[in-house]
């Protein structure tokens, strides 16, 4: 059995997600439904009356009725004498391959030119591919740069992969202080991750800035827009009296609403609170059912502790060949426990 899990911090590449968050909801919902694209053509051409506002109008139209097609052939002249706000819409739709082929490094380069025209969204966006490689070559400190022009006009989205690159020191010095100042920016504008992103530094920080107070506060604040990993790091603040008073009661239900989601540290939690008895009957039948859940998300420890509660039969019956199935995927995942528990197998068997 393993101890309980807490979320990594921006364990995968954590810069809005861009390629995979950008779906075909139009164009209004660009990444963390923070930025409005096509919205942001209606506003602008509404309040206008040059030849360019004009055909923004026509483009907004086209994007209500998702014909993309239409829409790139209005944008493509605007973007190519460098119109910031149609470079940055077409850049999107090449992107996506809506409406025009997929092209990373041609959607690149219209999010340079919106850029370069100072359109908050097309530095950031030109930002996160320097920072993904994706149609450039990667390029951290380049991106830093982008994202801080964004950010100082106030973009939550850059603001919040501006505070990434300085959690991470890439492109620039890794500054704690400055994390939290630019990841504070886009909590406050109610950017989820960022909020997430400023809880887990005031949480895990193991300098000046660890503060549980602060931490529950920001955690809570992104578990309840259904942000998973945050939900399962406030269940472990309940779990552990972190910020609270000691709680299993509700650890369990932010574990559980974790979980719910498909959260696989969420799952093996709930899997280990149910074979512990923490807020909720002892029940090994469960523990497995919720092991078994993460296990199938290839969680490490979820699979360690599915295969001993099979070497024990804890819960199901007992049975070495499954044991050992899961420590093997287990082991095979970096958890030492499982390695330690596949020698120990070996052994045992070598003595019969």
């Amino acid at each position: 059995m393993s101890d309980l899990h807490t979320s990594k911090s921006l364990n995968r590449s954590a810069l809005s997600l861009l390629l995979s968050a950008f779906l075909c909801l139009s164009l209004a919902l660009p990444v963390h439904a923070v930025e409005t694209g096509s919205q942001d053509i209606q506003t602008s051409a509404q309040s206008g009356v040059d030849e360019d506002d004009a055909v923004l109008v026509k483009v907004q139209k086209a994007l209500d009725a998702q014909d993309y097609r239409t829409a790139v052939d209005l944008l493509t002249p605007l973007a190519n004498r460098k119109n910031g706000e149609a470079a940055y819409v077409l850049g999107r739709l090449i992107q996506t391959g809506q409406g025009i082929r997929k092209s990373r490094t041609r959607a690149a380069q219209y999010f340079k030119i919106s850029a370069e025209q100072g359109d908050a969204r097309g530095q950031n966006a030109y930002g996160e591919v320097l920072a993904m490689g994706a149609g450039v070559r990667r390029n951290f400190l380049e991106a830093s740069r982008w994202f801080a022009r964004a950010a100082e006009q106030g973009h939550a989205t850059a603001q919040f992969n501006l505070g990434y690159l300085y959690a991470q020191g890439r492109g620039v010095k890794r500054d704690e202080a400055k994390a939290i100042d630019w990841y504070s920016r886009a909590a406050n504008q109610g950017l989820a991750e960022a909020q997430y992103s400023l809880g887990w530094i005031y949480m895990n920080s193991k300098g000046q800035f660890q503060d549980d107070t602060k931490a529950v506060h920001w955690l809570e604040k992104a578990a309840e827009q259904d942000l998973p990993k945050a939900q399962n790091n406030l269940g472990f603040m309940y779990s552990q009296g972190r910020g609270y008073a000691l709680d299993y009661t509700k650890a369990l239900m932010w574990y559980q609403k974790a979980a719910d989601q498909g959260y696989a540290p969420a799952q093996y939690n709930m899997g280990f609170m149910y074979e512990q008895g923490h807020g909720v009957a002892q029940d090994y039948a469960k523990a497995v059912e919720w092991y078994r859940k993460a296990a199938e998300n290839n969680d490490a420890a979820a699979q360690y502790s599915l295969g001993l509660m099979y070497e024990q039969g804890t819960g199901v019956p007992l049975n070495i060949t499954e044991a050992q199935r899961w420590y093997t995927l287990a082991a095979d995942n970096g958890d030492p426990d499982a390695k330690k528990a596949l020698r120990d197998l070996k052994r045992a068997r070598g003595k019969k």
